[in-house]
């Protein structure tokens, strides 16, 4: 007999107030140890028991600690309406309410228990309440006598299973369930008997099982089968295919978890509140060498930081002093990002952030190569990629920092090569970066002994300029060193096996006298360079008052040369050429003129070289263009006229379709139009320069050469293009009356041009005696002020006779 506090026992209603009033059928008496010392009244009628005396009453079994006695009687305190059932040998289980107070030992000692007991029915309000308990429930609940008999189910036991209502019936046998549930496919695989067995077997056991398993109807239902202490049997049917679901969606979002943590790119590690690991992914233990067996879940924060000590991850420290730092920012419980350098010289990146359960996880990405990558773009942002010297923002930057320092004069140097465009025209671009860095490394060894003795700062600007920054210095070593770099620069090159030979100009500006701030000194030192380049190139200069008077002086011609431009303030001179074999005017040169309002006429050499640095040629010389081909066409005779071309024109590589709209606006025949240019034009890109020449002679347009003799390539062209003319420099006719080989070469150009199908044509002429040289020496045409002056295009006309 056994069994615990029942049910009904809590509902009062059914009691008498008083344990005196109770009909007891016995009364009972037992020793400390729970067993029965007394019994008195109708105990072996009711129990079906004998000879109780000596054993447990039942239920009250144990020590008196066990938590299956009842509560009162472990802590030895008065009670009353204490029910427990027992199974009688008729196989009846009858109930009994017991009330009963603890007995002393005259030393105070406890001594046992002293009581009565009578047998009660279950009343009919309480059976009512518990069957309308069971049928509140949101779960099926079936409950079965110890004979397996159905004594009740709700009706939610039904709806989950679909049985018929009939046949959860009191009384009803749970075999007669199972068998019924079988038919309906409850239990795959198994006919009606075989499902009986194997639930009888496993009931039979009398231990708690738990069983989950789908139903046809697609529901996951979970059984709760518990045994009760009167032989009975309680079954609890709950409806898990929504927390199954739930269950399969939190292990699918654990899935996708793991497979991210394993796949990811950073290290992570996850710690509790107690700043132990909960979770670690490989790739952290990879990134800082670290073994699973050593770092897993469980392992505190520090622990964790040791070993990563140990592993070279905080170099310099002790694990001590490593935990320290980090224990510190951990107690900030703010969010941070710091760079760790390990011993082997990886930068890893470390982002921790608080968990709000108390907690906080790292992630850890290895930034190596994201590290390098942005010191070479800062590195590229302030140093030239061909040379790897500083570039003009890092110039700015040490120049201040030379100045704050004081102690001393500060100069600057302006660099830039001669002849260097020449080069990458002549020789390709790729020459012309190997000649940069062979450069550079001469200006590096040859400023080595100035670097020595304080700062020296090789920059390059761009191009083929260079800056140069010393400090300390004097004017006496800057201009040593500007001459040493002119030597060292000077010297021919070998590349690719090609002789190569550039110059080097340098202005230099000093401070206080040249000024004291970088914008000053770089402005000074390059009107320095500016006057270098136009003495004569590979020398050094100075920085001097009057140059800045010189460069105003210009910037003032340019800004007037573009008003001109846009007021037109330009006109044309005609100046002549005679033929001599009939000593008639061939054709007329167009001379552009300026007529400033303040200053007056401006001679061409003035201005033009200003137009061709600031590109205003292009449009001036378009409107040249334009307008000596209307002139032309308007003149009496169909003669020529001869208009000059800037190299500068042509690198726009539109001068072709230029010259087109001028003779189609003017309606001038396109053989009456000779253009002249110099070698100059054919330096920078001769291929498409001698592309856009044939077009033009493909019009009927004739081509002159100017200038011809005092380039250096000049006979190499007249191979590469067939001019119509070749126009002989006045240098050459200057010097016929005193030197010999003047006449020698006008003889030899006349020659060459006459065996190549070109006329000549001879400039400055001034005497009768050149030109009567000039006959002799077979030349086609002359001009100069002997034939006539330029004149004004209303003048032309005259000349041909027209009036």
């Amino acid at each position: 007999m056994g069994g615990s506090i029942h049910p009904l026992a809590k509902d009062r209603s059914m009691l008498p107030d008083d344990l005196d009033t109770i009909a007891a059928d016995w009364s009972w008496r037992t020793d400390a140890d729970l067993r029965l010392t007394a019994v008195r009244g109708r105990f072996e009628a009711l129990t079906g028991e004998g000879a109780p005396l000596g054993r447990p009453w039942p239920g009250l079994t144990g020590d008196g600690e066990s938590d299956e006695i009842p509560r009162p009687l472990r802590e030895r305190t008065p009670f009353r309406d204490l029910v427990l059932p027992h199974r009688h040998r008729d196989g009846r289980t009858r109930w009994f309410r017991f009330g009963g107070a603890p007995s002393w030992q005259p030393d105070g000692s406890f001594a046992g228990w002293r009581g009565i007991c009578a047998e009660v029915a279950a009343p009919p309000e309480t059976s009512g309440r518990l069957v309308a308990a069971i049928a509140a429930l949101p779960i099926g609940v079936s409950l079965f006598d110890p004979e397996l008999r159905l004594v009740a189910a709700n009706d939610r036991l039904c709806d989950l299973y679909g049985l018929p209502p009939g046949l959860m019936r009191p009384g009803t046998p749970l075999a007669d369930i199972i068998r019924a549930n079988a038919r309906l496919g409850h239990y795959p695989g198994m006919d009606p008997d075989e499902a009986w067995a194997f639930v009888a077997a496993r009931v039979a056991r009398r231990v708690p099982l738990e069983r989950e398993r789908p139903l046809p109807n697609g529901l996951l239902l979970k059984t709760i089968v518990t045994p009760l202490p009167d032989g009975g049997t309680l079954v609890v049917h709950e409806d898990a295919t929504d927390r199954a679901r739930a269950d399969a969606r939190l292990a699918e979002q654990n899935r996708r978890l793991d497979h991210a943590l394993a796949h990811m790119s950073h290290g992570l590690v996850l710690f509790d509140a107690a700043h132990r690991v909960t979770v670690v992914n490989r790739q952290f233990l990879d990134l800082y060498g670290l073994s699973p067996e050593t770092v897993h879940p469980g392992i505190t924060a520090e622990a964790l930081i040791h070993c990563r000590t140990e592993a070279g991850n905080f170099p310099g420290l002790s694990p001590e002093e490593a935990w320290r730092q980090v224990s510190e920012r951990l107690a900030s419980r703010t969010r941070y990002r710091l760079d760790q350098t390990l011993a082997d010289g990886r930068v890893i990146a470390v982002t921790y952030a608080p968990t709000p359960e108390g907690g906080f996880v790292t992630v850890h990405e290895d930034v190596t190569a994201a590290k390098r990558a942005e010191a070479q773009i800062v590195h590229m942002a302030r140093h030239d990629a061909l040379t790897g010297l500083p570039n003009r923002a890092l110039l700015q930057e040490g120049l201040a920092e030379a100045l704050a320092q004081g102690g001393g004069a500060t100069a600057v140097l302006c660099l830039d090569l001669d002849r260097f465009k020449t080069v990458n025209d002549t020789l390709g671009h790729a020459v012309g970066d190997k000649l940069l860095c062979q450069v550079t490394a001469r200006l590096t060894a040859a400023m080595r002994d100035e670097a020595a003795a304080g700062t020296a700062i090789l920059v390059r600007l761009g191009g083929d300029e260079f800056a140069l920054v010393l400090r300390p210095t004097t004017r006496f070593r800057a201009g040593r060193l500007a001459r040493r770099l002119i030597e060292a620069v000077g010297r021919d090159y070998d590349i690719d096996g090609t002789r190569v030979a550039v110059g080097l100009s340098v202005g230099l500006a000093l401070t206080p006298t040249d000024g004291t701030d970088p914008e000053g000194l770089l402005r000074a030192a390059d009107m320095a360079l500016y006057r270098a380049k136009a003495e004569g190139r590979g020398v050094h200069r100075f920085f001097e008052p009057a140059m800045d008077v010189a460069i105003q002086a210009r910037r003032s011609v340019e800004l007037d040369l573009r008003t001109a431009l846009a007021e037109q303030h330009f006109a044309l001179a005609f100046q002549p050429f005679l033929g001599l074999s009939s000593n008639r005017i061939a054709g007329f040169e167009a001379l552009v003129r300026w007529h400033h309002p303040v200053r007056g006429v401006v001679s061409p050499a003035a201005f033009v070289p200003i137009a061709e640095e600031t590109g205003m040629i292009v449009p001036l010389g378009a409107w040249v263009l334009r307008q000596a081909c209307r002139e032309a066409a308007r003149w009496p005779e169909p003669v020529r006229v001869s208009v000059n071309l800037s190299p500068v024109q042509f690198r726009g590589g539109d001068i072709d379709a230029t010259v087109i709209a001028a003779l189609r606006e003017a309606g001038l025949d396109p053989h009456r139009l000779e253009l002249e240019i110099t070698e100059g034009v054919l330096l920078q890109d001769s291929a498409s320069t001698l592309a856009i020449l044939h077009r033009l002679k493909q019009l009927g347009v004739r081509i002159a050469m100017d200038d011809f003799g005092t380039g250096y390539s000049s006979l190499g062209y007249l191979r590469a293009f067939p001019f119509d003319k070749i126009k002989i420099d006045r240098a050459f006719v200057a010097d016929l009356s005193v030197r010999p080989d003047a006449l020698a070469i006008v003889r030899a150009v006349t020659t060459l041009a006459d065996s190549l199908g070109m006329t000549t044509t001879a400039e400055g002429v001034e005497t009768e005696e050149q030109l009567a040289h000039l006959r002799a020496a077979g030349c086609t045409e002359v001009q100069g002020y002997l034939i006539s002056r330029p004149v004004a295009a209303e003048a032309v006309a005259p000349m041909l006779g027209g009036g």
